[in-house]
């Protein structure tokens, strides 16, 4: 019986694998210090603020009764909804489980369907598990009645 030596050793193979799951374990450390670190788009405040890719007109459901999507607002979506003639942004991550919540116009609600985490269109934790209220961001209307930008910023 003839034994051929193996084209890759496994003292390599093993070798090259631990180089490469620690150089993922301190990229895993390392790049949440660098994103936190790294600057922000600001006003002249300091608040982070966005342009919104919707306009008011835009906030109603489709076709399909959907909402529009939630959108990036400086690296966390962004959940734009009007209740009471009034536009308002909240971060649309869920206070309980990190879930992306939606807005239910026909309940006026906002929605987790992770666990049935239901906010109020003030961001007012209602009832299920959500132990605080969604974050609510200072929304800025600029030009005319009906088609104005949505400008979204952080409350300074």
């Amino acid at each position: 019986m003839d034994s051929k030596p193996d084209p890759v050793p496994r003292r390599s193979l093993l070798t090259g694998s631990l180089t490469v799951g620690i150089v993922a374990t301190v990229g895993a450390i390392f790049y949440p210090v660098a994103m936190f670190l790294r600057p922000r788009k600001a006003t002249s405040t300091g608040a982070a603020e966005v342009v919104a890719p919707y306009r008011v007109n835009d906030l109603k459901p489709d076709a399909n009764g959907r909402w529009p999507a939630p959108f990036n607002f400086n690296g966390k979506p962004c959940l734009l909804i009007r209740a009471d003639d009034e536009v308002r942004a909240f971060n649309a991550i869920c206070t309980h489980t990190e879930c992306t919540v939606e807005y239910v116009p026909e309940k006026g609600v906002i929605f987790c369907a992770c666990h049935n985490g239901v906010y109020d269109v003030e961001g007012r934790n209602v009832s299920g598990p959500p132990p605080r209220p969604l974050e609510m961001y200072k929304v800025t209307l600029r030009g005319q009645p009906g088609q104005e930008d949505i400008i979204v910023s952080r409350n300074t």
